[in-house]
């Protein structure tokens, strides 16, 4: 703290040269004096020193307690005040103005040092902490959220300007008494009152919501965080964080809303649509079978049904893209062998020549998973028919530990066309498939990755062949191994 600039207010010239000399000695910058209250406080906007050694009695009308308030007031600059032991009586009226220390003269050198010390010393942390209170003021009053504080009776100390906005309430309304418990609407009252004096006793609550009431005494939903505020192991206040849920909860009821909707739609396509699928299908079947039917129409209907299927796989898709994404379907200790061996029934019944190769046997492989697991050997298999124009495809089920041996690592080999490194990343994706990445239009693929993925397991597309797209795909999936 050396080198500091004091200024000196004394109007025995004798006294302030003596004060000068030991302040110089003493390594401090003496940057003016000042004879009289009004020369003081001049003195103090001109130079801006950083302490202010003032004598309490000074010639005029006004005396360095005067000369103190007016510099407090508008520099806030530190003062030590000194004064004769003929002037005690007026150290209680110097109090008003908080000096940081009184010098009784005639003063001892070391005692003089010590008090300059110590007021610089409290003046600096003083500043830190009015900096730091003025930082916290300015970045709670930005803060969209309500932040206050209370006394030990709950009364508000202070709320910032999302507060006053939120409750509709003004600063007189503030300054005439709020409490934490009165903007709490009357129902919510005795609950919060428990939770205040459980928070008060140190214990952490989270997301506790109330329904607040404004001043026109409308009401709103509202999550309060609040922590103790401790001094001297006594209990002084709350400090806390209230947040206007409004808009969650209008969101929430839209999204339950929303959620319900689609589901009436899905329940009417798995049920109404389909029931009108199964309908057209058995007519057409019974076209097929009809012995009179002309051969040269045949064509037509067999396309026909086959479109009237794909309608009802697709909304059997839908359905189960429905229970998938609700957290419905339920997972529990499964047998490989039987989904496998099922979709391989499927597949080779496909108008093509198709063997399929695995080393899956029965009894052996179990993961954590349920009855979907066909429908992703359904949809892998049957896809990589589709999209193999050999004269006999052949399709490769393989199984192994993966390297931590928590999963079975499981790869579907095709020999197809192959899937270009691109559209590698967005296959399993029903949103963003093109072109290329038409090796399954429908839902298939975005299907096999929602079941992999609620199994807690990962797919991913890579060449059969590595390098080599034109040699065919390899689906590669993680799945947990059943315990």
């Amino acid at each position: 703290m050396r080198e500091a600039k004091i200024l000196i207010v004394e109007d025995e010239a004798v006294v302030a040269e003596n004060l000068a000399m030991v302040i110089t000695d003493g390594g401090y910058d003496v940057v003016g004096r000042a004879d009289s209250a009004d020369a003081a406080v001049n003195a103090a906007s001109e130079l801006n020193p950083d302490l202010i050694l003032m004598d309490i009695v000074l010639s005029g009308q006004k005396n360095g307690i005067d000369a103190s308030h007016e510099i407090k007031e508008k520099f806030d600059i530190p003062v030590i005040f000194l004064t004769a032991y003929s002037d005690l009586k007026l150290v209680d009226k110097a109090k008003s103005t908080e000096p940081y220390a009184y010098i009784v003269k005639p003063f001892q050198e070391g005692q003089l040092f010590a008090s300059i010390e110590m007021a610089l010393y409290k003046s600096q942390i003083e500043k830190k902490l009015k900096e730091s209170e003025a930082k916290f003021r300015d970045l709670t009053e930005l803060l969209p959220q309500t932040v206050f504080e209370t006394d030990e009776q709950g009364n508000l100390t202070f709320a910032n300007h999302a507060g006053f906005n939120c409750f509709n309430y003004t600063r007189d309304d503030f300054d005439e008494g709020l409490t934490v418990i009165q903007m709490i609407s009357s129902e919510d009252r005795d609950r919060a009152k428990k939770n205040i004096e459980k928070v008060i006793k140190g214990e952490h609550l989270h997301d506790i919501e109330y329904l607040m009431r404004r001043k026109d005494g409308s009401t709103f939903s509202a999550i309060i965080y609040s922590t103790p505020i401790i001094h001297e192991n006594k209990h002084v206040g709350l400090r806390g964080v209230l947040i206007d849920i409004t808009g969650r909860k209008q969101a929430e009821k839209r999204i339950k809303d929303e959620y319900r909707r689609a589901e009436f739609y899905i329940d009417l396509m798995s049920h109404d649509i389909n029931n009108a699928s199964q309908v057209a299908s058995g007519y057409l079947d019974l076209l097929l079978q009809t012995p009179e039917f002309p051969t040269k129409f045949r064509k037509h209907v067999e396309i026909a049904l086959n479109h009237v299927k794909k309608s009802a796989n697709i909304i059997s898709d839908v359905k189960t893209l429905s229970e998938l994404q609700s957290g419905e379907a339920e997972l529990a200790r499964i047998d490989i062998y039987p989904a496998l061996a099922s979709a391989v029934e499927t597949a080779i019944s496909q108008p093509a020549n198709v063997e399929i190769n695995s080393d899956i046997t029965e009894g052996r492989y179990f993961i954590h998973g349920n009855t979907m697991l066909f429908s992703i050997f359904s949809n892998l298999l049957t896809n990589a028919v589709k999209f193999d124009q050999h004269k006999i495809v052949k399709i490769d089920v393989n199984i192994s530990p993966s390297d931590d041996d928590r999963y079975w690592k499981l790869e579907v080999k095709d020999r197809g066309r192959g899937i270009g490194d691109h559209y590698k990343e967005i296959i399993f994706n029903r949103l963003e498939r093109a072109g290329e990445s038409a090796q399954g239009t429908g839902l298939g693929l975005t299907i096999v990755k929602y079941i992999v993925e609620s199994y807690g397991g990962s797919i991913k597309v890579e060449d059969r062949v590595s390098g080599d797209r034109t040699m065919g795909s390899n689906f590669v999936m993680r799945l947990p191994k059943g315990v």
